[in-house]
């Protein structure tokens, strides 16, 4: 069974409501049991491949011979999105989580693969990777129990030089179920992902299977060179929409606070003028008396209230300066929100091309 899982990474927003999420893919595999081999035909038969499309998988991949008949007689056959789905619907996932791509059911000692047909060039490859990833799973269902128990440490010993952070993820998940089946996801999962087993006894294994293991490497890497770039730019973009996102909030509530703070100056200013004009028509009135007393008061008072004019000015126009800087920051932010609404937009693009339910989530205007 070929999975996609579709791990969400979301964006806590403070200034926009939310960031539309970006849907990461891995592949997931899940097959139905397992036999020994001597559950295998006794009667010598030479398989076809079903369709032209499915031979081109079988060379394209480079399968050996043997390959190719193990492949071509599991019946794999190509179906649209919706077919594949109906198909395929009695497999145990979760649909909220994972995306089928290819499934692989058995009686015991011959199964069928269905593939799901993706017509979509930004996941070229991804066909050719599945074929191969489920063929291995026929081969492995043909082992002996002696054979699997020999590859197991092997497989193991492999797994640890694994450094795709959702192809680790897919594998823990699957060590902490059914050892046999993890074991089994090894074996189809590292043939076809991992160029460096960093075993020439593995490496030998499959090449029973593939005249040219790399190459089906290459097309599993090519299946997710966009979907990768996309994880790449998410991964710069989040911290740095979260740290502007953290200080654009804190520089506003701070100007909020400095705002507030100069209306109640400017009305502690309103009443020193008021004030101030009444003490300076009692100044003059007094003058006019020959009494200087209150003219000494004004002069003083009013050069205190000038001082105070000029620092409230002065706290106007710096609070001006941070707002410019602030609305220049969040201009940066709304480029930086509106790229990675860019990126949610193409990764659904991409999904919807094998997904059978498309996202309802939207971009969001920063």
């Amino acid at each position: 069974m070929s999975i996609l899982n579709e791990d969400s990474l979301r964006l806590s927003t403070l200034m926009p409501n939310s960031w539309p999420a970006i849907l990461k893919l891995s592949l997931w595999m899940i097959v139905g049991g397992g036999c020994l081999s001597s559950c295998s035909p006794l009667v010598s038969h030479t398989y076809e491949p079903s369709s032209p499309k499915i031979k081109q998988l079988a060379i394209d991949t480079t399968m050996t011979l043997k390959a190719q008949q193990l492949f071509y007689q599991q019946k794999p056959r190509i179906e649209s999105k919706r077919t594949f789905h109906q198909l395929c619907r009695k497999v145990g996932h979760n649909p909220e989580k994972t995306i089928i791509l290819g499934c692989f059911t058995s009686n015991g000692y011959r199964g069928n693969i269905i593939i799901q047909s993706v017509t979509d060039s930004r996941l070229a490859g991804m066909m050719e990777m599945v074929a191969a990833h489920e063929m291995l799973h026929a081969a492995y269902q043909k082992m002996s129990s002696k054979e699997r128990a020999r590859l197991a440490p092997k497989l193991k010993q492999a797994a640890q030089r694994v450094t795709d952070e959702q192809l680790l993820t897919v594998l823990k998940d699957y060590e902490a179920g059914d050892p046999e089946i993890y074991v089994n996801e090894l074996h189809s999962h590292l043939g076809t992902t991992l160029a460096n087993l960093g075993d020439p006894a593995l490496e030998t294994h499959y090449q029973q299977f593939f005249r040219d293991r790399k190459q089906v490497v290459a097309f599993a890497q090519r299946s997710r060179r966009v979907l990768n770039q996309i994880d790449a730019q998410v991964q710069q973009l989040e911290p740095e929409l979260n740290t502007l996102e953290a200080n654009l909030k804190a520089e506003k509530e701070s100007i909020q606070r400095t705002e507030a703070d100069l209306k109640a100056s400017f009305q502690d200013l309103e009443r020193m003028k008021s004030n101030l004009a009444d003490l300076k028509q009692r100044a003059e009135a007094s003058l006019r008396q020959g009494d200087y007393g209150l003219a000494d008061s004004f002069e003083q008072q009013r050069s205190h209230f000038n001082t105070a004019v000029q620092d409230y000015n002065w706290q106007v126009e710096t609070l001006q300066n941070r707002i410019t800087q602030f609305n220049q920051q969040f201009a940066t932010y709304s480029q930086k929100v509106d790229a990675y609404n860019q990126l949610a937009a193409t990764n659904r693009s991409i999904l919807s091309a094998i997904k059978l339910d498309r996202s309802g989530v939207q971009p969001v205007s920063p």
